[in-house]
């Protein structure tokens, strides 16, 4: 993750107190806000973002996944969700390209545009090029390996450098 920017950086790890605040049962909006740190309104941010990760779980037909607390490593679902951020950027709706093989729903396409915006991603300089993709980059149920207990929400991402 050497090249990860400050909001990618923030976006993984509201990402990964969302999926232990899921898994324990506590707000994950709050949890998400005490995690931001950056432009625009904290609460919006985590509106935006526990938006988007209910339309992706809701579209898969499964929870998302993330990895520890801590970890410098991005768990799959994680890149496939900052790939889904990238790829939204220039989309401007409904969207079905090589990168995204399975389509962006609208909601799901408008959801990452408003997180992108409450994060304050730069807006691209021109449309991404896509990369070829083979499949979905969100793996299916039948792939997903077992995870141990989620973290408490209160741990706190250290780095992703």
């Amino acid at each position: 993750m050497a090249s990860c920017s400050f909001q990618q950086t923030i976006f993984v790890k509201m990402f990964r107190r969302w999926a232990a605040a899921r898994d324990g049962g506590f707000d994950r909006r709050l949890t998400m806000v005490d995690a931001y740190r950056g432009p625009g309104n904290a609460m919006m941010a985590a509106v935006a973002a526990d938006s988007l990760f209910d339309l992706v779980e809701a579209h898969l037909g499964r929870q998302l996944t993330c990895a520890c607390c801590c970890s410098p490593a991005l768990a799959a679902d994680e890149a496939a969700l900052l790939g889904l951020l990238h790829y939204s950027a220039g989309a401007g709706g409904v969207m079905i390209s090589s990168p995204i093989p399975h389509g962006l729903s609208g909601a799901i396409c408008w959801a990452a545009k408003a997180v992108r915006r409450e994060l304050g991603f730069p807006k691209p300089s021109r449309t991404p090029s896509p990369r070829p993709a083979a499949r979905c980059p969100f793996r299916p149920q039948g792939e997903m390996r077992p995870q141990a207990p989620a973290e408490s929400p209160a741990m706190t991402l250290r780095t992703l450098q």
